[in-house]
């Protein structure tokens, strides 16, 4: 691995339940890591628990969206001697310790690594419209990018950041960013690579995605995406 600090992003938006647990779980694993937790605007103990856990805060005033989230990490990640950044949800679902499989696809020359929930042998507990919903969109980015994706809205991932760079002046989408990243970087020329990740339920809380409201998304996210680069 790199001798650099590697830099680790978890955008919350009221994950005070499980964020401190997230945290604990990455610095156990002895790697070099810089990390932060980018309070959304949360109504929780988010900034409090992140605080006590020893790590680096930004806190939006207000719930600005994933997306805008994200665009505060590239931001801030530009702006230092960066190679790539690695993002995880603050929820628990993602399994921290996975995180060394991101790396290396990393370190190894991907430009987009997404962990796949897919790519592994397991029950994945999510509604099914949101499984299927996942499957679908998730081909048709794979038509839009060229390149086979089985998990288009994971948000387990690492960046190179001299491609980001490229095109943060064209991201957007303020909630389902996982699309838009997608289509725009891979539309850049991006090297997308998929690890096989676990799917775990919410530790704590309860999802924030309603059922019309998602499908809607998505398919305003990618008409979107695919309109500005038109």
């Amino acid at each position: 691995m790199s001798n650099k600090p590697i830099y680790v992003f978890l955008p919350a938006y009221n994950e005070g339940e499980s964020v401190d647990e997230v945290i604990d779980e990455l610095k156990r694993l002895e790697l070099d890591l810089n990390i932060f937790v980018i309070d959304d605007g949360s109504r929780d103990e988010t900034t409090k628990k992140a605080w006590e856990a020893g790590v680096n805060i930004m806190k939006h005033p207000v719930n600005l969206g994933g997306g805008a989230a994200i665009r505060t990490a590239f931001t801030f990640a530009a702006l230092k001697d960066v190679d790539y950044i690695v993002t995880l949800d603050g929820d628990g679902q993602h399994d921290p310790k996975e995180i060394v499989s991101i790396i290396d696809a990393a370190e190894n020359g991907a430009d987009l690594v997404v962990g796949s929930r897919f790519l592994k042998r397991q029950n994945i507990e999510m509604p099914r419209y949101r499984y299927w919903g996942i499957k679908f969109f998730s081909w048709l980015v794979s038509k839009v990018v060229k390149k086979r994706v089985t998990d288009a809205t994971s948000c387990y991932r690492a960046y190179n950041m001299e491609l980001v760079k490229k095109v943060l002046p064209e991201l957007t989408e303020d909630q389902y960013y996982g699309l838009e990243t997608l289509i725009k970087m891979g539309r850049n020329g991006a090297r997308i690579v998929e690890v096989p990740v676990s799917s775990k339920p919410r530790r704590n809380g309860k999802s924030k995605k309603g059922v019309i409201r998602y499908g809607y998304n998505l398919v305003r996210t990618l008409v979107k995406s695919l309109y500005e680069m038109a």
